[in-house]
């Protein structure tokens, strides 16, 4: 379907996006038409961050997704992370665990290069929000109930930095009460049938 210059919401055509939003089924339309407004039009990248953050907000990750796909094929550096994080966020939302996992390893790769960036736009602090780094806990341990994954993850990232020794401790700790109580709770859940 043909569509016109003006269709296209002045955000995402000042973005650069109106291609991308041209290729909208009709009822995506209507929704990228409310995540655009009011959008950082400064650049596709941006366009892309205030956009995804909006929809992810809303739990509307299949349009997240779509644009985060999109914008993603000419990022890089701190702009390409931001929107893997937006990405993970989606995935984790759609249910898209493997995939999930995949953005997770290729955020934490790029950890080492920008660590005194993301630490510089926290006040000299490791961010609490990290999701290369809290999803894939949540997907190895939430999801997948591998503790020992999910354990050795912990390490890892205490190694690379971004997890300190205080909240390393912290979070082994509760891997290992929720372990012992999914333990408990199939003990129960036995116990219950008989």
């Amino acid at each position: 379907m043909l569509f016109k210059r003006s269709d296209v919401p002045a955000e995402a055509a000042k973005a650069g996006m109106s291609e991308w939003y041209g290729r909208l089924s009709e009822q995506d339309k209507v929704r990228a038409s409310r995540y655009s407004s009011g959008a950082d039009a400064s650049s596709a990248a941006a366009f892309a961050l205030s956009f995804m953050r909006k929809a992810n907000d809303e739990a509307n990750y299949g349009i997240s997704s779509n644009i985060g796909e999109c914008a993603i094929r000419t990022t890089d550096g701190m702009e390409r992370f931001e929107i893997l994080e937006e990405l993970i966020a989606a995935d984790f939302g759609r249910s898209e665990y493997d995939l999930c996992l995949e953005r997770c390893e290729e955020g934490l790769a790029m950890i080492p290069d920008l660590l005194g960036k993301l630490k510089a736009s926290n006040g000299g602090v490791i961010p609490e929000r990290l999701r290369c780094r809290n999803t894939k806990i949540n997907v190895l341990v939430g999801v997948r109930f591998d503790y020992d994954a999910g354990d050795a993850a912990l390490e890892e990232f205490h190694r690379m930095g971004i997890l300190s020794s205080e909240d390393l401790n912290f979070r082994k700790q509760s891997l290992r009460v929720y372990r012992l109580q999914r333990s408990f709770d199939g003990v129960f859940a036995v116990k219950l049938k008989e």
